[in-house]
């Protein structure tokens, strides 16, 4: 039977005959385009902190409620409970009221708040109920990221009247996780259709959200616990007025409709994953003409699982916007040549440079600096001691020990991309820019990875704004593994890594070849960082057993590669997961998992972002693990250095930034921004 109305709850809807312990779909959908508190709102905070309104959130998550109450199908999987929580704009209340959707709550902090814990005291928490339950949690409308930390924000945001700003009340995303990581029901699913970029308030108190979400008892992990966001750390996620939903929401809707089953109309994560991806690009495209990008990015824990069963029908409409040519199964252009175009659409040829540079030689010349750069404030980052080079190992400056191969950008000098290649040496390098002048955050700072033998390629891309009436500054930094035509084994990773961000993850972990991964580290060149690279995308999509256990070797072998130690971790808990009980010949993994953790901490952060991100999911893993005083006194103290490990660094690209201000107060002593000898300290210094 179909959902009904709860009379006496605004908000939310179940099935009639509900009761405790019902197995099903439990669902949270929270959609929030008016915020009165923000610029542009009824009531605007004296300090709106940049921040505005929306203009489609609240119907796309309306839309997502729909077809959960009349398309999803699932056997032996009904929907029988769901809490709704919507704030529209005029516009889109006017709409609402036509269709006649009335019943729903305000999502205020206060309304979120007892949404949550209704949503979550409500799912089954018994067997055989926890088995054949599943709980789903949208969310459309403001996301901000506090370094590692991402949040969402209620519609009562930076509400005035409670005098100082709470820029604490919002909804901790690694919150949900947690608890969808350690919640008896079967499967967890989470769609977040918000932006991620950085929120210095709450980066500059060290903090999160206030925590909501309830703390789960010991127990068996669930079989799946998936999330799909709109757009990876520190970037934004579209919508365009007159666009009646998001440009995420519209490829979720799209897939979850029809376009991206297979020929037994099952869709499975991985597939609705691989034509949400790209078929964002592809609407960005389509709808503004822009060189925009999104990259929707995906997080796993356990196996593939059937997202729902399609229904063969015409494929979800959006009016004038909607291509009747669409294929199932396929977006309706080639999803890749779309966003390469988009890409190179961002620079102009005329602009690009590829004579070869040492950092310390351009550093010291305002006219190379200046014919590669383009503008002033463009150039002016890179020379007079403001751009330099430390070693991680010993932090002494090796600014010769880079060497900039190519610049491109494109007219404006806004964006700037530019090619390294990083010397041989141990340990990995810091790549500064520093100048409250020329810099926003007045220090940025960028771990590299290094080899012991080769030159390691890395693609920096440079935003360069104003921000009021100020100079130009160098706004934000990321860096990826780049292309080399020096190296066959990173040109592997380069194509690679460019397919696993824009097209498909799964793909491009398919057609990763583990004996080539593993000879990327073996051979003369000893090219460990490309290895570590190409098993994190085989971990990202639970194909680390295919290297088996090669990944103690990079461990053991590259002490140097903190990232080793992690994915020696993840090899195990994959393995014990499958249901090994001594995986490898180990014969106590949880011994071997908490001192592979441990080594970690030794060594120091790792290089790769998402190796902090699993590091982060082990601890909790084996905080569900039964374990002795002594082991759990040994994972808390791995468990603080992390927390300050994610305290100072922001994903950037594959790699980490770590930038001077805000200071975030897990930092220790000092004043003003981080300096460069505290940053290396951080990155590297010991742990507990």
């Amino acid at each position: 039977m179909a959902l009904e109305i709860v009379a006496d709850r605004p908000g939310l809807w179940r099935e009639p005959g509900w009761n405790r312990d019902m197995p099903g779909v439990y669902a949270l959908v929270i959609g929030v385009s008016a915020y009165p508190h923000l610029e542009g709102g009824s009531s605007p905070a004296p300090d709106t902190c940049g921040l505005g309104q929306l203009v489609s959130s609240a119907s796309t998550a309306a839309r997502l409620f729909d077809w959960l109450r009349s398309s999803f199908r699932r056997q032996n999987l009904p929907v029988v409970w769901c809490y709704l929580l919507l704030s529209p704009t005029t516009e889109e209340r006017a709409r609402f009221d036509a269709d006649g959707l009335t019943h729903y709550a305000e999502p205020t902090y206060a309304n979120l708040n007892t949404a949550i814990k209704t949503w979550t005291g409500n799912v089954p928490a018994n067997p055989p109920a926890t088995s054949n339950s599943r709980t789903l949690f949208f969310f459309s409308g403001h996301g901000v990221q506090a370094y590692h930390k991402g949040v969402l924000l209620p519609s009562d945001y930076l509400d005035p009247s409670l005098g100082n700003p709470d820029f604490q009340n919002c909804i901790g995303v690694e919150d949900l996780r947690e608890w969808m990581e350690e919640s008896p029901v079967a499967e967890h699913f989470a769609l977040l259709d918000a932006c991620r970029n950085e929120f210095s308030p709450l980066a500059s108190r060290g903090a999160s959200a206030h925590g909501v979400f309830p703390k789960n008892p010991p127990g068996a992990p669930p079989l799946v616990a998936a999330s799909l966001a709109s757009t990876s750390p520190r970037s934004v996620a579209y919508q365009m007025p007159g666009h009646p939903v998001t440009f995420f929401g519209q490829a979720v809707l799209e897939a979850l409709g029809g376009s991206a089953a297979g020929a037994d109309a099952r869709l499975e994560f991985s597939r609705f994953v691989d034509y949400v991806r790209p078929r964002v690009n592809v609407l960005l495209k389509e709808a503004t003409g822009q060189p925009l990008e999104q990259a929707v990015r995906q997080r796993l824990e356990g196996d593939d699982f059937v997202v729902t069963e399609i229904a063969r029908k015409p494929v979800f409409g959006f009016g004038a916007s909607a291509d009747a040519s669409l294929v199932p199964g396929m977006p309706a252009a080639d999803p890749a040549a779309v966003v390469q175009d988009a890409l190179r659409a961002r620079f102009d040829d005329a602009f690009e440079v590829r004579d070869q540079i040492r950092l310390q030689d351009l550093a010291s010349s305002f006219p190379e600096a200046h014919r590669r750069f383009g503008h002033e404030y463009a150039s002016l980052p890179w020379v007079g001691g403001r751009a330099e080079l430390y070693s991680l190992e010993d932090g002494q400056p090796c600014s010769a020990a880079v060497t900039i191969h190519r610049v491109k950008r494109n007219d404006a000098s806004s964006i700037v991309q530019v090619d390294l290649a990083l010397d041989p040496r141990r340990g990995g390098v810091l790549l500064v820019f520093q100048d409250a002048g020329h810099v926003q955050r007045e220090r940025l700072a960028l771990a590299l990875p290094t080899d012991q033998y080769e030159r390691v390629p890395v693609r920096l891309t440079l935003s360069i704004e104003r921000v009021g009436d100020g100079w130009p500054k160098l706004q934000k930094l990321e860096a990826r593994l780049g292309p080399s035509d020096w190296n066959p084994h990173y040109q592997y990773l380069w194509s690679l890594a460019r397919e696993a961000d824009l097209g498909s993850l799964r793909k491009a972990a398919e057609r990763a070849e583990p004996e080539r991964l593993k000879a990327a580290a073996q051979d003369k060149q000893a090219a460990e960082t490309a290895a570590a690279a190409g098993m994190l995308l085989l971990a990202g999509v639970g194909r680390i057993a295919d290297v088996h256990d090669w990944t103690r070797n990079l461990m053991r072998w590259f002490p140097w590669v903190p990232d080793g130690a992690v994915l020696w971790a993840e090899s195990l808990r994959s393995a014990l997961a499958r249901g090994e009980s001594e995986p490898y010949g180990i014969t106590d993994p949880v011994e071997e998992l908490l001192a592979a953790l441990e080594e970690l901490a030794r060594r120091g952060v790792p290089f790769f972002a998402e190796t902090l991100d699993f590091a982060e999911s082990i601890v909790r893993h084996l905080r569900r693990t039964p374990l002795s005083d002594e082991r759990r006194q040994r994972l808390e103290a791995v468990a603080r250095w992390l927390g300050r490990a994610l305290a100072v660094t922001v994903p950037a690209g594959h790699f980490i930034a770590v930038p001077g201000l805000p200071r975030p107060e897990t930092a220790g002593a000092g004043s003003g921004a981080l300096t460069v000898p505290e940053i290396l300290a951080l990155l590297r210094g010991p742990a507990d």
